[in-house]
């Protein structure tokens, strides 16, 4: 019974040795995740949403329609979608105003909370997104249209793709 506490107890302390904590690999990036993870989830607990899930990523969704649960993308699909960014102050900032495929770009080359969302549903699905800026547009933004930092709140229908 000592030998194996002894093993044990050698292990959990070889293992916790090994180990680097997020803050001294990339101190920036996960003060950054950390903002705004905090800054969603007093979005949906002040406007009273629930249902949405934490991808590792950092990205919140809420998946309303799966689609047809058969034709799912990939990330060398060229997906044609139905959108809207905004805000979390409301501001419309960004909508397709019908279907788009975007002269046929792959869904690899979009942002990376697109890559990581339309891949979780069908042909037919709607999703909404909290999207923090480093899945987004990140310091940058998109000048006069997406300022530099900012959290989206993305609905997209996932029409069809090839």
């Amino acid at each position: 019974m000592n030998k194996l506490l002894l093993i044990i107890a050698t292990l959990f302390l070889f293992l916790s040795a090994c180990t680097k904590s997020d803050d001294s690999i990339l101190p920036g990036m996960v003060n950054a995740q950390r903002t705004s993870d905090s800054v969603i989830v007093q979005y949906l607990y002040d406007h009273k949403e629930t249902g949405f899930i934490k991808d590792p990523s950092g990205l919140f969704y809420k998946i309303n329609f799966i689609g047809d649960s058969i034709h799912f993308p990939v990330l060398t699909s060229v997906v044609s979608v139905n959108y809207t960014y905004q805000l979390l102050d409301g501001t419309v900032v960004s909508s397709s105003m019908g279907v788009t495929d975007f002269k046929g770009i792959q869904l690899i080359k979009h942002i990376a909370a697109w890559r990581i969302g339309l891949q979780k549903i069908s042909t037919g699905g709607r999703m909404r997104m909290y999207i923090p800026p480093t899945l987004a547009f990140g310091e940058v933004g998109i000048p006069n249209l997406v300022p530099a930092n900012a959290t989206l709140i993305c609905d997209v229908e996932l029409v069809s793709f090839n």
